[in-house]
Parts: C-alpha cells; structure tokens; sequence
C-alpha cells in the first residue's frame, strides 16, 4: 500500500493540478485515487473523534468526556481563566465552552465568581472535588501517553512519530487558516 501511496504522491500531486472543472470521468479517476492519500487520515480522525467523546472514570468523581476534563484541567491550571480564554484557547465558540463549564458547574467541579471590572465575565476556578478529578486525570493521562507511545514504538521509530506530530501540528495550521478565512 505505501508503494501505490507513494505513487500517487508522484504521479498526482507532486508537480500536478487539477482543474476545477474537469471532466467528470477524470474527477472520479482522481478522487479514487487521491482519496487512498486521505483515507488513513479520515479513519483516524473518526476513531479519535469517537474516543474524545467517550465518557471515562478517571477514578475520582463523575465520568467526563476528554473535552470536559481538559478543559476542567485548564481551569486547574490557570485560576481565574474566563470563558472568553478557554475558547480563544481551544479554537472554539464561547457558547460552545460554556456549553461544558455549565455541565462542570452542575457537577460541582468548578465555580464561578463575577469579575470586580466587568459584571458580564465571571473567572473559573476549581472545587476541591476538581482538584481531585484533575489529579486523577493528569495521572490517568501520563500512563496512557506512555502506554500508547510504547505501542506505537513497537511498530514505529521516534522519528516517526515526531514526524506524525509535525504532519498534525501543520495540518491543524492549514485548517485553523481556513477556519479564518
């Protein structure tokens, strides 16, 4: 499979173009083949998507979503942080954040406390129950980041997967500047 890959890469999209309004036999030639390209990606991000939304017991408190705990943890980690931060920080709509800090509220993870400036933000910090839910996770997170990476590492070389990393971090670049546009 990486021989036709590679292929693919040298035959149809190193040096090429495609027109945007190529003939349709041509256009579902190329889609064939330059979906192969894709397809691992698209797999991957569909997997990752289901496992992000699954809920976990991190061994303390009540089971969260890998959303609701990173963003309990960046609460964790910067006290006082508003929505507005959260959301700048994750790429995402304040409605979207306070979607979750509501759900952490009503589990009694993390409070609130309006501003002394401005009575429309409030800053979030974490109950004890919070800190201990982080901790849980923070530790859950180290032994599973090893885990994975000595797996992968059974099959791959680290400059594989620092490669892998580089493909992610530049790939989030493209869709973050499209996601601007």
């Amino acid at each position: 499979m990486e021989k036709k890959i590679r292929d693919i890469y040298n035959n149809k999209i190193i040096d090429k173009w495609i027109e945007p309004d190529a003939p349709k036999e041509e256009t579902d030639e190329n889609y064939k083949e330059l979906n192969l390209v894709m397809d691992s990606m698209y797999r991957f991000v569909l997997s990752y998507s289901n496992y992000f939304n699954q809920r976990r017991d991190y061994g303390k408190g009540p089971e969260l979503t890998m959303v609701e705990v990173h963003i309990l943890t960046n609460i964790a980690d910067n006290p006082g942080t508003t929505v507005t931060e959260i959301a700048k920080d994750w790429n995402r709509t304040t409605s979207a954040i306070s979607q979750t800090i509501r759900k952490l509220l009503k589990q009694k993870l993390i409070t609130r406390e309006n501003s002394e400036l401005n009575g429309k933000i409030y800053h979030l910090y974490t109950t004890e129950l919070g800190e201990e839910v982080t901790l849980a996770h923070k530790r859950y997170d180290n032994i599973d980041i090893l885990k994975t990476n000595k797996k992968l590492l059974e099959t791959l070389t680290v400059d594989d997967l620092i490669s892998f990393d580089k493909v992610c971090r530049l790939y989030n670049d493209l869709l973050m500047k499209a996601n601007n546009k």
